[in-house]
C-alpha cells in the first residue's frame, strides 16, 4: 500500500523515526558516501546549552572550545575537533520555532584526526549527552541528460481530438512541451500530460505563493525566469552587510548558496531547469512556459533559490538548513530533485528539517497556506521497493516518472512508497521526448529524470495554492487534493507497473476543479 493511504499522525511519525534510528545505528559507511571528517550530533538540551556557551566563549576569548562536560570535551580532543557549529544557524526572529522542534540541539563537528568515520560515530554514540550521531551523507542530483536544443517555428498545436487550437499563451516553444499538453506532437500518446491548458482556464499562478527550489542555483537573470524570481524585500531595500530582516542570513536578497555559505548564487543548469518547469514566465513572447508562471510577466508564483549543488564546488554539507530556510522565508512548497547514493540511507537532521517545513511553513501574516508540503523525486535507479530516502519518508510526496507514451520511464524508481506520477520524459533515443525547460544563459534544453517529473507536481501544487489558498488552507489539504487529482494510467498502458508508481498521473485540471 502506498504511503499516502496512511494517516498522517504525529505518533506514527515519531515511532517510524525512532525505529529507523535504532535499525540503522550500526550501519557502516564507506568514504565515498560521506563528507569526510565531519559528523553531526544531536545533543540533549542541557548539553546543547553548555556547548553553545562554550562556542560563544571561545569566539569571544579566541581560545579553545570547552563545554565543561568532560566526556564531550575529551572526545573533541581525541578527534582534534577543528570546528563545532550549529547545523541550523541561530535564526533570529525564528529562533523560538527552531527550539520548539529541537533544531538548536543539532551540531556539526569537523575534525582533523584521521580516524575512520564509523569509529568517530561510535565514540559519540556512546556518550550520554548525545541523542543522535550521524555522518553527513553525500547527495546527488537525480540525473538528467546533456543539454539538447531544438528550434521551434510552430505557432499552433493541435488539441487532443485533432482540431486546431490556439496556444493559450505566446511562449514560442510551448508546442514542444508535450508534458503540458500532449497531442502526439513529439510522437507520444495524446493525453499523456498534466492537462495544463485546461487548468490555465481556472488559474495561472499568483506571486504570493513561494516555491523553494532546493537544488543547483537558479539563473536569476534568465530572461524567462527573472520576473518570477523571489526577492527578500527587507534585504533588497536594506543595508549591505546587515541582517536587515533578522532571519540569521546577511544580504540574502535572492536566496542563499549553501555550498559557499554566501548570498552569491551560482547559476546551475539543473536548478534552472527545475525552476522553469515550476514557474518560467508566461506570455512574455520568450522561450517556454511554466506551470504556475502566471498569465502575464510578473504575475506567476515566486521561485526561491536554496542552492545546494554547484558545478564549481562540492555539494553543500547542510541540505537540512536549506529546507528550513525555505520555511522561514515564506515558501510553502519545497521542491527537491535530489537524493542519496543508495537505499536505506537517510539523515535524521534532514528528517527534522522536513518535519519543520511541513508544520511551520506558511505560518506568517498574509500566507496563502498554513503548514507546507515537501515534494521529492523518487530517483532514477530503476529499482522496485528499495528504501530510497528522503522520498520514502512519510510526510514527503514522492514522484515517479513516465515517458511521453505513458509507460514507466526506463530509469524511474517505483514501489509502494511512491505517491504520484508525473511526466519526466526520456531523451535516451530522441532528445525532444524529454522535458523542455530553461537552462543557464538564456538557454533551453530537454532533460529526463524523476528530477523533471517532480517539479511538475510542485508546479501543480503552486497552482492549487494560488487558487484555494487562505488562512485555513493547510499542507495536508494540498496533499490530499494532489493525490485525488490523478488518472490511473498504468493499468491500461503499463500493466507491469500498475499500482507500483503511485495512485496515478497528476492532472492539473482536476486539481483546480476540486472544492478546495
Amino acid at each position: 500500500m502506498s504511503k499516502h493511504y496512511k494517516p498522517f499522525l504525529a505518533g506514527f511519525i515519531f515511532f517510524t523515526h525512532a525505529f529507523l534510528c535504532g535499525s540503522f545505528a550500526q550501519t557502516r559507511f564507506s568514504k565515498d558516501e560521506v563528507h569526510e571528517k565531519i559528523i553531526r550530533v544531536k545533543l540533549t538540551e542541557a548539553s546543547a546549552m553548555k556547548t553553545a556557551n562554550g562556542i560563544s566563549s571561545a569566539r569571544r576569548l579566541n581560545g579553545p572550545i570547552s563545554t565543561g562536560i568532560e566526556p564531550l570535551d575529551q572526545t573533541f580532543k581525541q578527534i582534534k575537533a577543528s570546528e563545532i557549529k550549529r547545523v541550523f544557524p541561530y535564526a533570529g526572529k525564528h529562533e523560538a520555532k527552531h527550539r520548539k522542534y529541537g533544531l538548536h540541539l543539532w551540531y556539526s563537528i569537523k575534525y582533523q584526526e584521521g580516524k575512520d568515520i564509523n569509529e568517530v560515530l561510535q565514540m559519540f554514540r556512546s556518550l550520554d549527552q548525545v541523542v543522535v550521531a550521524e555522518p553527513v551523507l553525500q547527495k546527488q542530483i537525480i540525473g538528467y541528460n546533456k543539454d539538447a536544443m531544438k528550434p521551434a517555428n510552430i505557432s499552433q498545436i493541435y488539441s487532443k481530438n485533432g482540431s486546431a487550437q490556439p496556444v493559450p499563451v505566446n511562449d514560442p516553444r510551448l508546442n514542444e512541451q508535450w508534458h503540458y499538453h500532449n497531442t502526439g506532437q513529439s510522437g507520444g500518446l495524446a493525453g499523456i500530460d498534466i492537462d495544463l491548458f485546461e487548468a490555465w482556464a481556472l488559474e495561472t499562478g499568483k506571486p504570493n505563493v513561494v516555491v523553494s527550489i532546493v537544488d543547483g542555483g537558479i539563473d536569476i537573470n534568465h530572461e524567462d525566469l527573472k520576473a518570477n524570481v523571489w526577492h527578500n524585500q527587507a534585504e533588497l531595500n536594506g543595508t549591505p552587510g546587515v541582517d536587515d530582516d533578522y532571519n540569521g542570513y546577511v544580504d540574502d536578497i535572492d536566496g542563499w548558496n549553501f555550498t559557499t555559505q554566501s548570498a552569491q548564487l551560482t547559476p546551475d543548469n539543473h536548478g534552472t531547469h527545475v525552476a522553469g518547469t515550476v514557474g518560467a514566465v508566461n506570455n512574455n513572447g520568450i522561450g517556454v512556459a511554466g506551470i504556475a508562471g502566471g498569465g502575464a510577466p510578473g504575475t506567476g508564483v515566486k521561485l526561491m533559490s536554496c542552492q545546494v549543488f554547484s558545478h564549481q564546488t562540492r555539494p553543500a554539507d547542510n541540505f537540512a538548513a536549506a529546507i528550513v530556510y525555505g520555511a522561514d522565508n515564506g515558501a510553502v512548497i519545497s521542491q527537491n530533485s535530489w537524493g542519496y547514493g543508495g537505499p536505506d540511507r537517510f539523515e535524521e537532521a534532514v528528517k527534522d528539517a522536513i518535519d519543520y517545513f511541513t508544520n511551520e511553513a506558511g505560518n506568517y501574516e498574509g500566507s496563502p497556506m498554513r503548514g507546507g508540503l515537501v515534494i521529492f523525486a523518487a530517483g532514477n535507479d530503476d529499482e522496485y521497493n528499495t528504501n530510497r530516502y528522503p522520498g520514502k519518508y512519510e510526510p514527503v510526496l514522492a514522484v515517479s516518472s513516465i515517458g511521453h507514451k505513458g509507460k514507466k520511464a526506463y530509469y524511474s524508481n517505483y514501489g509502494d512508497w511512491v505517491d504520484i506520477i508525473a511526466p519526466g520524459g526520456e531523451t535516451i533515443n530522441v532528445t525532444h521526448e524529454g522535458v523542455l525547460s530553461t537552462t543557464i544563459n538564456n538557454s533551453y534544453a530537454f532533460y529526463q529524470g524523476t528530477s523533471m517529473a517532480c517539479p511538475h507536481v510542485s508546479g501543480v501544487a503552486a497552482l492549487v495554492v494560488s487558487k484555494f489558498g487562505s488562512p485555513n488552507f493547510t499542507g495536508e489539504m494540498l496533499r490530499q487534493i494532489l493525490i485525488s487529482s490523478t488518472v490511473d494510467i498504468n493499468d491500461k498502458l503499463d500493466e507491469q507497473h500498475a499500482g507500483k508508481m503511485g495512485v496515478g498521473l497528476i492532472k492539473a485540471s482536476l486539481a483546480l476543479q476540486t472544492s478546495g
